[in-house]
């Protein structure tokens, strides 16, 4: 890394007599403070501190330049394909310099053991943030989740300064109903709502709306443009996965159905809404409902059994973005992978809505999926891979 840094010539932006401070941080892997020291006289010679008249100091309050030295240890599986903590390989160092403070108070005041209204799939804080900050949202921003469940996503983004709103199929959850997440507490109490966590954090301003809607359905005028989506759709795990429909039950026919039609109550009859299927609306709906150069981002589920330790990085990358489903008017920006467990992870991906020059011809970057035979990308045998998810995930391991 040093030998690079060397050969390129980078300008470190520091001046001479100035003074700085190195920290070493490592992930997956614990250093001695002695050996943390060895590194950073390794880093101070390599980049040739004292050459440039350089003094360290500790004091971070006076320092002039703050560099920070970084690790990324991975665990490899050992001979029976189990992860284990003795066998790691270094995966990528970084070196940076301190430019300002981040928010990393953020994640910390969301917290989701402190919020009136969460459920069993209710989103991690910092990720909550994570996927706002993907998406680019800012003040101007209106935001829409699909899925949105208990709002975590639209904390994230009205903390952004984003106008927000969702919709959900569940109606018992959209209008605090039901059953409740919490122990001890059987029913949802009234106040337990979407609007009432923005208003926990003061953020009831940039609250637009929660609709109670199927998205398998045309509900939203396609002349109505958000800014950004972002959408963490069920899986079918913890969240059944539906949409409404027919389960093909026969009518009674001593039933009066104008006598039925009459009542107030209707219950809504429920059907198996496959992960494939969801998937392909997402990006049908984002390429009707974004504006050009407008980002959609959204977790998607994969189940991958295969030996990762004779795979490159680039193989894998390889590997994941076979999962990708593709949109003739949405191109892939980027995507990372989450491991939840040895053969399940989930990617965050992150597309684009092309403008009216891009579907012209443009060239976009090389993690770009779509091409001229786009149509064949979204064939049975990408949807089958998704569809496969629940059914791989509950399957007996052997």
């Amino acid at each position: 890394m040093i030998k690079n840094l060397q050969e390129n010539k980078i300008d470190l932006d520091v001046e001479k007599g100035s003074t700085f401070k190195i920290e070493i941080y490592s992930f997956s892997k614990i250093y001695t403070q002695e050996e943390k020291l060895q590194k950073i006289e390794k880093i101070v010679d390599g980049l040739k501190f004292d050459d440039k008249g350089l003094k360290v100091c500790l004091n971070d309050k006076i320092v002039t330049h703050k560099f920070f030295y970084a690790e990324e240890w991975i665990q490899s599986a050992n001979e029976h394909g189990e992860l284990s903590k003795e066998n790691k390989f270094l995966r990528k160092c970084y070196l940076a310099k301190f430019i300002c403070h981040g928010q990393n108070n953020a994640a910390h005041k969301y917290n989701l053991k402190d919020r009136g209204f969460i459920g069993n799939t209710s989103m991690d804080p910092l990720l909550s943030l994570i996927m706002a900050n993907m998406a680019n949202v800012d003040s101007t921003a209106i935001v829409f989740d699909p899925f949105v469940g208990t709002g975590s996503l639209l904390v994230g983004a009205a903390h952004c300064g984003a106008h927000v709103l969702g919709a959900d199929l569940d109606y018992n959850l959209v209008h605090s109903r039901g059953l409740s997440s919490r122990m001890g507490q059987k029913y949802r109490k009234k106040e337990e709502n979407i609007l009432n966590n923005l208003k926990q954090y003061g953020l009831e301003s940039k609250y637009i709306d929660i609709l109670a809607a199927d998205f398998s359905s045309e509900y939203i005028k396609k002349s109505f443009i958000f800014d950004a989506i972002i959408t963490d759709p069920p899986y079918g795990i913890r969240e059944k996965a539906k949409k409404i429909g027919n389960k093909g039950s026969k009518i009674n026919p001593e039933i009066n159905i104008e006598e039925v039609q009459g009542k107030s109550v209707h219950f809504v009859q429920h059907i198996k809404y496959n992960l494939g299927d969801i998937y392909l609306d997402l990006l049908d709906f984002a390429s009707s409902h974004l504006a050009s150069g407008a980002k959609l981002v959204y977790w998607l589920p994969i189940y991958l059994n295969i030996d990762r330790n004779n795979k490159s990085f680039e193989e894998m990358k390889q590997i994941l973005k076979e999962f990708i489903p593709c949109h003739e008017n949405l191109y892939l920006r980027c995507f990372s992978e989450q491991r939840l467990t040895q053969f399940t992870s989930r990617l965050l991906v992150t597309m684009i809505k092309k403008s009216k020059i891009d579907v012209q011809g443009n060239n976009f970057d090389e993690l770009n999926t779509n091409n001229k035979n786009d149509k064949s990308n979204r064939t049975e045998n990408k949807k089958e891979l998704l569809n496969q998810f629940r059914e791989n995930y509950f399957s007996p391991r052997k």
